[in-house]
């Protein structure tokens, strides 16, 4: 039985064609020298000019080009954090938040988020969790695992609130803002109430299937991007000059490239929906962007596997999947959600189709304890 990987967070997509042109013909041009550290101009004046045309006042000066927007993160981490800090994440979240702040001066704060309520932040609880040690409230827009966007007037209603707090800055990872379905995605940096404390991380990986290619970027005040500037300079001195260009094509050609990536997404969306809902007892989101489900696996735990295996955790049914399946998800306990499973539906539509049936086959067979 050959292993589907429902587990990774990349996309089975080719990297767009007029990215690999531009950065091939590049690289046979000999463009393998050192580019300044803040990142090539073209490259920033077309980020910038792509949240131009929603609205927002913003100049390539305010855009730094980092390896990733994991990279991004820990710029803005080591920069902005001090030993008594806190980073305050609404959960469930990724992963990588935690890991990074184990390299990271201050310490992470869950804000917890249920799917009863549809994985809503409440401003309230967001007033009450806020202190004079609060200095960076990290948000995911659309949501990762949970594919949950936050609306306009959410956002509003956030920044209504951490603007009260002089010292704390908003931190919007934005990395999947080309992959949405339902409604249009708002940038934090397009709504009212946005200061210069309002930061966004973006990158390439995920909306153009560019994850190896480890071009992220940051958007933030001069002063900001002046000091994440000088931290990329001191360590790793700026991203290759032919993976920019090839950056910057991708992107000014998005209107091609994107829709029939988003095609697909879009009919494995609802493949997905369609076979989980046969599932009994198994809840679930129906994601509104990003490439993932999350759904809630708690009736079967604990469980009893054909063979008498107890499996008490969501770690342990994933690792019964793998084994016994040849199917691999993730466990939701990192993520800050004990008995829920990520699965990506961003692979091709006959594995995913397969996938889903032994994920059912799987649970059917288990015997729920009482």
């Amino acid at each position: 039985m050959k292993e589907i990987n429902l587990a990774s967070g990349a996309s089975y997509f080719r990297s767009p064609a007029p990215a690999i042109t531009v950065a091939t013909k590049e690289l046979e041009a000999g463009a393998t020298g050192h580019g300044s550290a803040e990142g090539l101009p073209e490259l920033r004046e077309a980020i910038a000019q792509r949240y131009k045309n929603d609205g927002v006042e913003l100049t390539p000066e305010q855009v730094l080009i980092t390896p990733g927007c994991k990279q991004a993160l820990f710029y803005l981490f080591s920069t902005l954090l001090q030993d008594d800090d806190e980073l305050l994440v609404p959960t469930p979240a990724w992963f990588g938040f935690q890991q990074l702040m184990d390299y990271s001066k201050g310490k992470l704060v869950q804000l917890p988020t249920t799917a009863a309520s549809n994985y809503t932040l409440d401003p309230a609880d967001l007033r009450e969790a806020l202190n004079e040690r609060s200095r960076i409230l990290l948000l995911t827009n659309p949501g990762n695992p949970t594919g949950r966007m936050y609306t306009r007037q959410e956002l509003e209603d956030i920044l209504s609130v951490t603007n009260d707090f002089p010292n704390l800055y908003v931190v919007s990872d934005e990395i999947y803002d080309f992959v949405t379905y339902d409604g249009a995605f708002s940038s934090i940096l397009s709504c009212q109430g946005a200061t210069e404390k309002v930061v966004v991380t973006n990158g390439f990986s995920k909306s153009f299937a560019m994850t190896d290619w480890r071009i992220g970027y940051l958007v933030g005040s001069p002063e900001l991007v002046r000091k994440c500037t000088g931290f990329q300079a001191a360590t790793i001195a700026g991203v290759s000059k032919f993976m920019q260009k090839g950056a910057a094509a991708a992107l000014q050609e998005r209107d091609q490239v994107l829709p029939p990536m988003l095609e697909v997404l879009q009919q494995n969306r609802s493949l997905t929906e369609a076979a989980l809902s046969q599932i009994p007892h198994l809840l679930f989101f129906l994601p509104q962007g990003a490439y993932y489900f999350f759904p809630d696996i708690s009736y079967y735990l604990p469980c009893t596997t054909p063979t008498g295996a107890i499996l008490s955790s969501s770690a342990g049914l994933c690792q019964y999947l793998k084994e016994a399946y040849a199917l691999e998800l993730l466990p939701g306990d990192p993520f800050g959600a004990p008995g829920h499973v990520r699965m990506s539906f961003a692979i091709e539509t006959e594995q995913l189709t397969e996938a889903l049936s032994r994920l059912k086959k799987a649970l059917h067979e288990l015997v729920v304890s009482e």
